[in-house]
């Protein structure tokens, strides 16, 4: 369907008119007429920005933060051209507006049109938010006197600027005696452990969340006594949860039963000792690694080793090394490297030659001795005692 002409020019002629005259009374008021509310009295009477002491006197002049219709700077630009001060503030990590992410978009925490009385933060943006900056307010609900958290209790005026040693002096005040020994043991630099939420501050932090549990003899330990040197919330974790890290000053054993005290010691208390006699007293059960000789002594390793030391080692050699003539013989003498200890020769000392021997037998009239078996008749090492009064028995064997 088609309207007719005539009404279609008068629904337009309508409609420019009331543009014309939205258009006049922005011009004629300034604004002042769409205003969602009046603007905050509230201000420093010593500090004048932008030719005002407070947004109130502003009324009617919206664009002096709001952008006008044909184009122009957008309100957070309009907002720091007055405010200086938090121009400053934003090259500076340690003030609020300096911590902030994205600190320029204002209306993302300041608000207006509130009414003369009217807040200029946000609800809940503040206390509820206080974690953004690096710091929790869970811990800091109430005073020591029980009176709510100020921002002032902790931040100069005006700049937020927070000093790190107003912790110390205020909480001096009402725990002198804690603070003093706190502060020589960890240093003054709270933050560097303490984040408002203070998971790890006593009472609040269990030692049950972590790996090792505080049982037993334990439980009464300090913070100080484990966490040594310990100046940032990560290096609690560097702690390390060896026995001896603590107690090897207590060892009596001085370390001869390694590190593992927890297979003799438990947590109740440090004697008696809970060692189970059960467990095989064998040498070999811990030194079958170190045994040179791979098993052929067997594992009676008591018959030639002590406690004292490994090495060297005390054997009763059957034969006699020295001959019955004193002084010692170097094993290798008559066990040759990398060959069984079983077998010997005598050939490696001495004027003894296998023709040598051979021949001296032959002179001696004793046939069927074996070249390579000389303690069978030679016992103690005596060179008359062999033969026939010596055991040589002459039948090849």
């Amino acid at each position: 369907m088609t309207l007719p002409t005539n009404i279609t020019r008068g629904g337009l002629g309508a409609a420019g008119l009331a543009v014309v005259g939205v258009l006049l009374a922005w011009l004629v008021w300034g604004g002042a007429m769409f205003s969602p509310g009046g603007l905050s009295a509230k201000s420093d009477s010593t500090k004048v920005l932008g030719g005002v002491t407070s947004h109130a006197a502003l009324g009617g002049r919206c664009t002096a933060c709001h952008a006008a219709a044909t184009g122009g700077r957008p309100m957070s630009d309009r907002c720091l051209a007055c405010h200086t001060d938090t121009q400053v503030d934003l090259r500076d990590s340690t003030t609020l507006h300096g911590a902030i992410d994205n600190a320029r978009a204002c209306l993302a925490c300041h608000t207006e049109h509130g009414g003369p009385a009217g807040s200029l933060v946000k609800a809940g943006v503040g206390a509820g938010d206080h974690a953004r900056f690096g710091f929790a307010l869970d811990a800091h609900r109430r005073t020591d006197g029980g009176a709510a958290f100020r921002c002032a209790d902790c931040h100069s005026s005006g700049t937020y600027r927070f000093d790190r040693a107003r912790c110390e002096a205020c909480h001096r005040d009402y725990q002198p005696k804690f603070v003093v020994a706190h502060v020589r043991e960890w240093g003054s630099d709270c933050m560097a452990c303490h984040d408002g939420i203070d998971r790890f501050s006593r009472g609040r932090f269990s030692h049950d969340t972590v790996a090792f549990r505080l049982l037993g003899a334990h439980q009464p330990a300090t913070c100080v006594a484990c966490h040594v040197d310990v100046r940032a919330l990560a290096g609690f974790g560097t702690a390390s949860s060896e026995c001896v890290s603590c107690h090897g000053k207590d060892d009596d054993h001085k370390g001869r039963f390694g590190a593992n005290c927890g297979s003799c010691h438990t947590v109740t208390a440090w004697t008696p000792a809970t060692f189970d006699h059960k467990v095989s007293t064998d040498c070999v059960s811990c030194h079958r690694k170190d045994d040179e000789h791979r098993g052929e002594f067997g594992t009676d390793c008591a018959a030639c080793h002590g406690v004292t030391a490994w090495k060297p080692a005390t054997l009763e050699h059957a034969f006699p090394l020295d001959h019955g003539e004193g002084g010692r013989v170097a094993c290798k003498v008559c066990h040759q490297p990398g060959r069984p200890y079983r077998e010997y020769t005598c050939y490696g000392c001495h004027e003894h030659t296998v023709s040598r021997i051979q021949r001296k037998h032959q002179e001696e009239g004793i046939s069927g001795a074996r070249l390579d078996d000389c303690v069978r008749c030679h016992a103690t090492g005596r060179e008359h005692e062999g033969g026939e009064g010596g055991g040589g028995d002459g039948d090849g064997d």
